[in-house]
């Protein structure tokens, strides 16, 4: 079941999806860095998809500064890199603090722009063993002045993977490739990308329905990725006990 946490970040009320698993005890949680859409129903259903594989799970409200705009393309203008970053630190140090969460056993991921963020968050806040880009775009271009996502890359110290569809126009595939050897220029761990035929932007969202939605390749993203964030924490969990 999700609920709606409420935190303040930098005076604005912040709404979060929240889920957690079943059972007891402490586990890995997830950051979840929503699509343009926001806190819709995709992220509740992603929120709960990593809730049922053991994930305690938190999806930010990337809009909250701006309750007063009309729609989303609105407020997606005004979203600014810099307050992007305290969104999420503010949102991990919640997951970290979490009474299901083991503070050292935390990822990230992200749809659409989302994956652009995830690669932002990766980048500007530390600790996340396994960063996961499902088709984010906009990483040449920096939101609200400063560094773009793709200069940034540098600071990025976990494992890296993503999830791209071959007729994707945001990004294109050039562009998710470019991401993907600069990471490894810079000797970032990284999941080698994959990239889906016959297969567009937002391929993940079952509420779009096809062909938007590629069930084919959402399974095989989704089973990927699991064993990618699942192999990150096994093997930081190794190198604690080593």
């Amino acid at each position: 079941m999700v609920e709606t946490v409420q935190i303040v970040v930098g005076g604005s009320p912040m709404s979060m999806f929240v889920a957690t698993p079943a059972g007891g005890g402490k586990g890995p949680g997830v950051l979840v860095s929503h699509h343009q859409n926001g806190l819709s129903e995709m992220t509740r259903i992603m929120v709960e998809k990593f809730a049922s594989e053991g994930f305690t799970a938190v999806a930010p409200d990337h809009y909250h500064r701006t309750p007063e705009l009309p729609d989303i393309a609105a407020k997606k203008k005004v979203v600014t890199d810099e307050n992007l970053i305290v969104d999420m630190k503010a949102a991990v140090d919640w997951l970290r603090a979490h009474p299901r969460v083991d503070p050292n056993q935390t990822i990230i991921t992200g749809y659409c722009m989302g994956g652009r963020h995830t690669l932002l968050g990766a980048a500007t806040i530390p600790g996340f063993r396994a960063a996961g880009d499902f088709y984010g775009g906009g990483v040449m271009n920096a939101r609200g002045g400063g560094p773009t996502v793709f200069e940034r890359l540098s600071g990025i110290t976990c494992p890296v993977g993503g999830w791209f569809g071959l007729d994707d126009h945001n990004p294109p595939p050039d562009e998710a490739r470019k991401v993907e050897a600069e990471l490894k220029r810079l000797g970032v761990p990284v999941e080698d990308f994959v990239f889906y035929k016959d297969t567009g932007h937002g391929f993940m969202d079952p509420t779009m329905g096809p062909p938007k939605y590629n069930a084919a390749s959402a399974e095989d993203a989704w089973t990927r990725s699991m064993a990618f964030f699942r192999r990150c924490l096994g093997e930081a969990q190794r190198s604690a006990a080593e």
